[in-house]
C-alpha cells in the first residue's frame, strides 16, 4: 500500500478534520488491569533492552514542584529505563471457516456451481457447521481450515471424478466465520469480518473513526489476551505505519474516553485495582493506600515500579520502599500510570496467575461485550 493510500486511510480512520487537535488524555476501562499485569511482566523481562533517561527529565516528571526542601529523586539512585519493544506486522493467510459463503463457478457445469438467483445474483455455497460444503452430484467436500488456494486443489480432485479437466474458480463471497472488534470511543463500535487483508488503520476506518472524546494515546490493542505494544496516536496522527498490523480473529481495539482519569496499582498489594484521580491530583502514596498498601512479606521493597507512557515505549521508574516512604506524597501520578509492586524471589508464578485470573474474568462495559462475542 502506497503512502498516499495510507494517508487517506489514516484520515478516514481519524473520522474528523486534520485540524482537530487531540489531547494526551487518560486511559480507560477497569478490565484493562488484566492487560496491565501482562505488560508489567514484560517490563520485568525486558530489563536489558533499555537506555538511560537524563536525571533532569526524571526530576521534572516525578518532582514537578522544585523547592529547597525537596531533595531531587535522581540523586537517590532512582533507576530509570525506557523499554523498547518490537512488533512486525505480518499479513495473515485467510483460512475458510464455518458460515463463510463461497462462490464456486465451474465452466460449462452450472449443476455443480454455486446457486445463482436471477434477482439476487450469486447466492453462494455456505460452509456448514461440520466444516463441509455440499454440492449436487459431487457431495460433501471438506473446506474448513484450508486456504482458498488449497481448497481449490481439493475440489479439483473431487470434480475430476465426474468432469474431465474441470475449469473453475473459487473465492470467498462473504466472510462470516471470523471477527475482530473495535470498541469504545469510535463512531460505529462493533464486530467486523476478518478477511486476511484488513490493516489496523482500515479497521478503525470501518468503525467510522475515533470520536473527539477518545484518547488515542491511551488506546490499546489486544490479541490472544495479550496487550500489543502499539501506540494508536503514532499510527493515526504521526503517520508511523511500522505497527500497522493486519487484523486477526478476536483481535480487540479499544479507545478509552478522555474523561476517564485513573491509574493502576498492581502486584504485591492487598487490593490490586484501578484508582481514580480526584481533582486531577493523586500522589503515589495515596494510590498505594487506596490499594490497601504493600504486602510486606511477599513484596520486594527494593523494586516498586512506576510505568509511564505509551504501550509502545513505556518509561519505567524503579523506586525502593524507603524512597516511597520519604517522597511518595510528592510524587504525583499522571492518568494511565501503572504502579507494579514486584514480588520477592520466594513468590511463585502461580501467585501471578491468581491475580491475573480475576482481572480476566472481570466485566466492564467494553470487554464484557468482547468476551461474550469472542466466546
Amino acid at each position: 500500500m502506497g503512502w498516499a493510500a495510507l494517508s487517506h486511510c489514516r484520515d478516514v480512520a481519524l473520522g474528523y478534520s486534520k485540524r482537530t487537535m487531540m489531547k494526551d488524555v487518560p486511559v480507560g476501562p477497569r478490565n484493562l488491569r488484566c492487560m496491565l499485569m501482562i505488560q508489567a511482566a514484560l517490563v520485568l523481562a525486558c530489563g536489558n533492552a533499555t537506555r538511560n533517561i537524563k536525571e533532569g527529565d526524571v526530576e521534572d516528571l516525578l518532582s514537578p514542584t522544585k523547592t529547597p526542601e525537596n531533595v531531587p529523586l535522581a540523586s537517590q539512585s532512582l533507576m530509570v529505563e525506557k523499554i523498547e519493544t518490537t512488533l512486525h506486522p505480518q499479513k495473515d493467510t485467510y483460512r475458510i471457516g464455518p458460515n463463510d459463503v463461497l462462490n464456486i463457478s465451474v465452466l460449462g457445469h452450472e449443476e455443480v456451481s454455486s446457486t445463482r438467483d436471477f434477482n439476487r445474483g450469486i447466492v453462494g455455497t455456505v460452509v456448514k457447521k461440520d466444516g463441509n460444503i455440499y454440492l449436487p452430484i459431487v457431495g460433501k467436500v471438506q473446506a474448513v481450515g484450508f486456504t482458498v488456494e488449497a481448497f481449490h486443489d481439493i475440489l479439483r480432485d473431487h470434480l475430476k471424478t465426474y468432469i474431465n479437466d474441470p475449469q473453475f474458480v473459487v473465492d470467498v463471497l462473504q466472510y462470516e466465520s471470523q471477527k475482530f472488534y473495535i470498541l469504545g470511543e469510535v463512531k460505529s463500535p462493533g464486530a467486523f469480518p476478518v478477511d486476511g487483508d484488513t490493516s489496523l488503520l482500515e479497521a478503525i476506518g470501518l468503525a467510522g473513526g475515533v470520536n473527539p472524546e477518545g484518547s488515542l494515546e491511551r488506546a490499546y490493542v489486544v490479541r490472544d489476551r495479550r496487550l500489543l505494544p502499539i501506540n494508536l496516536a503514532d499510527l493515526l496522527l504521526r503517520g508511523d505505519t511500522s505497527r500497522n498490523i493486519f487484523m486477526r480473529h478476536q483481535d480487540l481495539v479499544y479507545v478509552p474516553s478522555a474523561q476517564d482519569q485513573r491509574v493502576y496499582v498492581l502486584g504485591e498489594v492487598r487490593d490490586p485495582r484501578s484508582v481514580q484521580i480526584p481533582n486531577a491530583r493523586l500522589s503515589l502514596a495515596q494510590a498505594l493506600a487506596e490499594a490497601g498498601g504493600i504486602l510486606h512479606v511477599d513484596a520486594d521493597k527494593g523494586s516498586i515500579k512506576l510505568i509511564r507512557g505509551s504501550w509502545q515505549e513505556p518509561v519505567v521508574y524503579t523506586l525502593d520502599y524507603e524512597m516511597v516512604l520519604a517522597n511518595g506524597d510528592r510524587i504525583f501520578l499522571e492518568p494511565g500510570d501503572r504502579i507494579f509492586v514486584q514480588p520477592t524471589s520466594l513468590t511463585t508464578a502461580s501467585r501471578y496467575m491468581q491475580q491475573i485470573l480475576p482481572f480476566l474474568q472481570a466485566a466492564d462495559a467494553a470487554t464484557a461485550i468482547y468476551d461474550r462475542l469472542a466466546d
